[in-house]
């Protein structure tokens, strides 16, 4: 995986050196761990060329996994990564120097959806579920709903690591398992699995940081004027993403590389519905996280949340009217 990074930025170096890229832009490995509409605003700034306009050039790199993208943060490959919050705060409470810097989507973006026989989150006792990885944004949300609802995840029911939810789906439909939290599209193959939506997450009212813009504190300290330039390139990206959905739809198109309307549609509604517009971190989002770390980590108990988020740049760009301008 790190040769393939490697290997990605040594090429974008070499592309810029070409000269087909204008000399003044700053080269940006950007990476973001799945296709759902969470990450439309990236994909928007991208297929408009909104980052150009900020001087930088952009190269999205996909990793399917938060704690993957860390190692690649952390070896120095990746820069800067869109992906689930509680990755950061993991890393952070391991001693790695990363923070989140602003929110793609703050609430667990999730649709439980589960087998016709499941009438409810208690009928799930005895019966095996769905996560991504565990410790990945789909275990918390699985673990938070367990326990919400009396029945403990490392006992009353078997949780089984699917991979990816393309995954989680195909296990649905061979009854490997009963229930997952979905994102859209894979929303939509749970159905043709047969299964309905238990819960909407969005709906249950708790804080979560399911994805988020992170980096080492070393590299904002040092290229403070490029993530500010990256975080503005980002809120244009949403902006556009809610102002203009034929330019939306398709730059979903071209990442989700779907062609059949219907999935297109509801990419772009996950995505409206989910995505944040001004992108802060919460602190109530953070303290969820510590509290389920603090089950296998001491260290979560006494860790500040602040500790684990840096609103900087958003805050600047709030005050001097950035976000104003944009939604206005």
């Amino acid at each position: 995986m790190i040769r393939i990074i490697c290997a990605l930025v040594c090429s974008a170096v070499v592309f810029i050196a070409s000269g087909r890229t204008a000399s003044a832009r700053d080269n940006l490995p950007i990476g973001y761990t799945a296709i759902t509409g969470i990450k439309a605003g990236l994909w928007v700034a991208e297929e408009a060329g909104i980052f150009e306009k900020y001087s930088i050039q952009p190269h999205l790199i996909l990793i399917t996994s938060g704690s993957k993208m860390v190692q690649a943060m952390l070896g120095g490959d990746l820069p800067l990564a869109g992906a689930a919050g509680n990755a950061a705060v993991d890393a952070a409470l391991a001693g790695a120097d990363i923070v989140m810097i602003g929110a793609l989507a703050k609430v667990p973006a999730f649709y439980i959806m589960a087998l016709p026989e499941i009438k409810s989150i208690e009928d799930l006792r005895g019966k095996a579920v769905g996560v991504t990885r565990f410790g990945s944004s789909t275990d918390f949300t699985i673990r938070y709903l367990l326990r919400k609802h009396g029945l403990n995840p490392d006992r009353d029911v078997t949780m089984i690591q699917a991979g990816d939810l393309f995954a989680a789906a195909a296990m649905l439909k061979t009854k490997a398992i009963v229930a997952a939290p979905f994102s859209s599209p894979t929303n939509l193959r749970a159905q043709e699995a047969g299964a309905r939506v238990l819960m909407n997450m969005g709906q249950a009212g708790i804080y979560f940081p399911h994805d988020a813009w992170m980096a080492r504190r070393s590299y904002i300290n040092a290229n403070e004027d490029l993530v500010r330039r990256f975080m503005k390139g980002y809120s244009e990206g949403v902006a556009k993403l809610f102002s203009d959905p034929d330019l939306s739809r398709r730059a979903i198109r071209r990442f989700t590389r779907a062609t059949d309307p219907k999935i297109v549609d509801a990419v772009y509604q996950y995505a409206v519905d989910y995505v944040e517009k001004i992108p802060y971190n919460t602190r109530e989002g953070v303290v969820e996280v510590l509290n389920q770390a603090a089950v296998r980590n001491p260290k979560a108990k006494e860790a500040r949340p602040e500790a684990f988020y840096d609103d900087r740049f958003v805050k600047e760009l709030e005050s001097s009217g950035f976000y104003k301008q944009l939604y206005k």
